[in-house]
């Protein structure tokens, strides 16, 4: 995918001027809220992503540096490079959203993220559990979608059956996922850190070779 080696860059460590205190995952976040709202203040951007003033001030002109937003008296919106970027993003990662995940949930908060295709790049699904625990999850689980059930990678080959439970109807009908799709299932005491999670998991599907 083409945006991350972008994003990467803007959360990197700077040489020069302010030290980043957000991270590749907060930027992406805070694209997907632009590509939503469409134009967004700096202080309701700072409070939906959990972010100090300090740290989103330094995002947004780091984001505008990089032509990705426009900064106007309204808010931030984005520009014609960072609404492509946003494309991108949602073509591969369409939903993240905060879910009751029922018997998967392994805290108070959870969140999930659908991945398109991205069944043909899981190995054993712990690739995604470790990144969802270093952006700050408790666990998290990888289901992947075949032949319109749910499956674990090496486990169960169908889920609603070998694990009954209305969450498999609650999935498909809050993401509709095709053959093929995968559903990263996050969990923390945090709430925040639940989407980081689902987020993170997602991403080790999208830089997959």
């Amino acid at each position: 995918m083409t945006f991350l080696p972008i994003l990467k860059q803007i959360s990197s460590t700077r040489s020069l001027g302010p030290t980043r205190t957000f991270t590749e995952l907060q930027v992406i976040r805070a694209l997907l809220i632009l590509g939503e709202r469409k134009v967004i203040g700096r202080t309701l951007l700072s409070r939906l992503l959990k972010t100090g003033s300090g740290a989103i001030r330094t995002m947004i002109s780091d984001l505008e540096e990089h032509k990705i937003i426009n900064i106007e008296r309204a808010g931030c919106s984005l520009t014609k490079t960072g609404i492509n970027i946003y494309k991108e993003i949602i073509e591969k990662i369409p939903k993240v959203i905060q879910i009751d995940a029922g018997r998967l949930s392994v805290a108070n908060f959870d969140a999930a993220a659908l991945v398109k295709d991205g069944s043909k790049f899981i190995h054993r699904g712990i690739e995604q559990r470790d990144a969802a625990i270093k952006a700050g999850a408790k666990g998290a689980t990888t289901l992947m979608y075949e032949k319109d059930r749910f499956t674990l990678p090496m486990e169960s080959i169908d889920c609603a059956k070998d694990f009954p439970s209305n969450i498999w109807v609650i999935l498909e009908k809050k993401f509709k996922p095709s053959d093929g799709d995968v559903i990263i299932i996050s969990s923390s005491d945090i709430e925040e850190s639940a989407i980081y999670g689902a987020l993170a998991g997602a991403l080790t599907l999208v830089e997959a070779p």
